[in-house]
């Protein structure tokens, strides 16, 4: 047997236990592309196909598989990932943490954008889910608003939720969306922007540090009426300085809570450069792409939840 088939029969038994509805078939074939992958390390998919553990020796037959497997609508990609999401976010949940959530968008060879939800474990994220468009700058705040109501339908009511997010995301659509759903958020902001104070007084956000240099409260962001609290931080030897709105009383320690996002950038160099390298596809269709993302996702909680309990081990030896 080789190193792909038997690890795609180790880990089709523990699929079975995440996705009992799913049929046998397109199970088995999961099993075997996550396989295939982790050995390949490479989203390379002639690369793939050499490893796959089947009869022919063609490789045009075996890319042809993948195609197949990639195309195939016997598996619906969220569903999928929704039984490992709702174990890690219950994971955090029972140890009493914020459920910390990063928002961010990674593009694949400047043809795709894929925005990305993420949740952090320990000091690294992993992925909940993602939308991927043809498209080559960035995609609109519109795709990441219902990744936040599908958050919401995963947790139960009042778990502590912080939304993190980069400059991209300093909207008042977005903000509007996380205070609906009553989640907390560090969400960076341009210094171009403008916030307005309750007496119709106005300034830029770069203007704080000279202004209000203790950050400011109930202020109304870009002529909206989303009313938020910025602070800011700015140290030295870095270039920039942090401008955070929130939904906490600024302060140097709530500014910081942003530092917290950096986990997601870990998840996507995992994917690309430092990891199976999602640039090397040349996948074109965004629902092929889509699922080529699930089989790398499920590849990094099979490899954190192995991870953890060798961890455990060691621990229990040592002890």
């Amino acid at each position: 047997m080789s190193s792909v088939a038997y690890l795609a029969e180790q880990l089709e038994a523990d699929l079975y236990g995440y996705l009992p509805e799913l049929y046998k078939n397109p199970l088995a074939k999961l099993a075997v592309m996550v396989s295939a992958v982790i050995e390949a390390r490479s989203c390379n998919l002639m690369e793939v196909a050499a490893r796959l553990p089947i009869k022919t020796q063609k490789i045009n037959s075996r890319y042809a598989w993948i195609e197949r497997f990639l195309s195939a609508d016997t598996i619906d990609d969220r569903d999928a990932m929704e039984p490992f999401a709702d174990e890690v976010l219950a994971a955090v949940m029972a140890r009493g943490e914020t459920i910390v959530i990063s928002l961010d968008q990674t593009c694949v060879n400047n043809t795709h954008g894929v925005a990305m939800m993420s949740v952090r474990v320990g000091e690294r994220a992993l992925p909940l889910c993602w939308t991927v468009k043809a498209c080559k700058g960035n995609l609109p705040i519109k795709e990441y608003t219902p990744l936040l109501a599908w958050l919401k339908t995963m947790i139960p009511y009042q778990a502590k939720v912080l939304v993190l997010a980069d400059r991209f995301f300093g909207t008042p659509e977005l903000i509007r969306c996380c205070q609906q759903y009553d989640f907390a958020y560090r969400i960076r902001l341009k210094g171009n922007l403008t916030l307005t104070h309750e007496d119709g007084g106005e300034m830029r956000v770069d203007e704080m540090p000279t202004l209000h240099p203790q950050g400011v409260c109930g202020v109304r962001l870009a002529g909206s009426d989303v009313a938020i609290n910025v602070g800011f931080v700015h140290d030295t030897g870095h270039p920039e300085p942090w401008f955070i709105a929130m939904n906490a009383m600024p302060s140097r320690t709530t500014v910081l809570d942003y530092g917290l996002r950096w986990g997601i950038e870990t998840l996507f160099a995992d994917y690309k450069s430092r990891g199976f390298g999602l640039e090397s596809t040349h996948l074109q269709r965004p629902d092929r792409l889509s699922r080529l993302i699930l089989v790398l996702s499920i590849g990094l909680y099979w490899a954190t939840a192995n991870g953890r309990q060798l961890q455990k081990k060691h621990r229990r030896k040592a002890a």
